[in-house]
């Protein structure tokens, strides 16, 4: 049976369910505690060793540090999944945007994890495992403890009527 590609569901008209905001903030501190080293390690060097590549280093890195932390405000606002009636759909990034969708008949199992910082902010991550992977296939950062648990349970089930 054929399928005209005009007639299969947009994925753009799903209603799509975004983070918390405290996601945001999550995100935030991630990064702020990936860029001390390099920052620290530039300011300790460029006190040692003052030069005029120093200027430009500078001026680059903070180019990037500001970008890091502008390009969360943007990413964030591009994170959000969604639970359709035979497959979940994650939408992220804003440089390098992807959509990801995983049919609930190939999901073999799924976990919730959290990390001590995750747990600090009350966040959890979605891992959904499909047949012939070792690492997930998808995984949605940033969801309610509870929001997590619910989800993992529902596909968990839609996934068991598919075996």
């Amino acid at each position: 049976m054929e399928v005209a590609v005009a007639d299969l569901p947009k994925v753009e008209d799903v209603h799509f369910q975004r983070h918390p905001v405290r996601y945001q903030s999550y995100r935030y501190l991630l990064t702020f505690i990936w860029w001390v080293l390099p920052v620290g390690a530039f300011v300790v060097f460029s006190v040692l060793f003052t030069d005029w590549w120093a200027i430009y280093a500078g001026i680059l890195l903070g180019i990037l540090v500001v970008l890091s932390f502008v390009g969360i405000g943007i990413g964030y606002r591009k994170r959000s999944y969604a639970l359709r009636q035979n497959d979940l759909t994650y939408r992220k990034g804003w440089l390098f945007y992807s959509i990801t969708t995983v049919p609930f008949n190939r999901i073999q199992h799924t976990e919730v994890s959290q990390g001590p910082l995750e747990r600090k902010y009350e966040l959890c991550t979605l891992n959904l495992y499909t047949a012939g992977g070792s690492t997930s296939d998808l995984s949605i950062p940033g969801l309610e403890q509870d929001e997590a648990q619910q989800l993992r349970d529902y596909i968990a089930k839609k996934a068991a009527v598919h075996v």
